[in-house]
């Protein structure tokens, strides 16, 4: 349990403090998460914004204070898949080297990382995110689909293709 949330079980700190205590230990959790489904880090840095303004918009009316951490992943998960959606259907290219393109002297990219970059690129928006929370922040299947809004059995088979995608981009030659 975090500092915020063990505050606000203990029932000593004010409604305006654990908003505070909220971003100060969640904001680098939701940047993260933001990142590896947007996969740009302005656009990571405006959806933890939009996330922590609802979150600020709503704060009055959370009537589960002990599943805020739950909420805000849900909320930021949402945005970050809409707003992917929204900037690929505007045409907007993913910073991404091209197929066959040699990294930039200096960089310090190994090709592995490039290659699981590249392949990472594929996936679709909700295998990215469906990887992202099960397996780099460690959330249950269940969880995973109550932050994006799905069934369980629809996560598992985002994951199972997502995985088939990157087993397949990765296989060595």
């Amino acid at each position: 349990m975090n500092a915020w949330a063990s505050l606000i079980a203990s029932g000593e700190a004010a409604p305006e403090l654990d908003f505070e205590a909220v971003v100060a230990s969640d904001t680098r959790r939701l940047y993260w998460l933001a990142l590896s489904i947007l996969d740009d880090a302005g656009e990571a840095e405006d959806a933890v914004q939009e996330t922590l303004f609802k979150a600020w918009r709503s704060w009055s009316s959370l009537s589960q204070m002990d599943r805020i951490a739950a909420w805000l992943t849900r909320v930021c998960v949402n945005h970050c898949i809409s707003r992917r959606r929204l900037l690929h259907s505007r045409g907007w290219p993913p910073l991404t080297l091209a197929d066959g393109a040699a990294p930039a002297p200096g960089w310090g990219y190994e090709t592995r990382s490039l290659d699981m970059d590249r392949a990472y690129r594929r996936l679709s928006r909700k295998q990215r995110a469906a990887i992202t929370l099960n397996y780099l922040h460690g959330y249950s299947v269940e969880e995973c689909a109550v932050f994006m809004g799905c069934r369980a059995g629809t996560v598992r088979t985002h994951l199972e293709r997502g995985l088939a995608t990157l087993r397949k981009e990765l296989k060595d030659d």
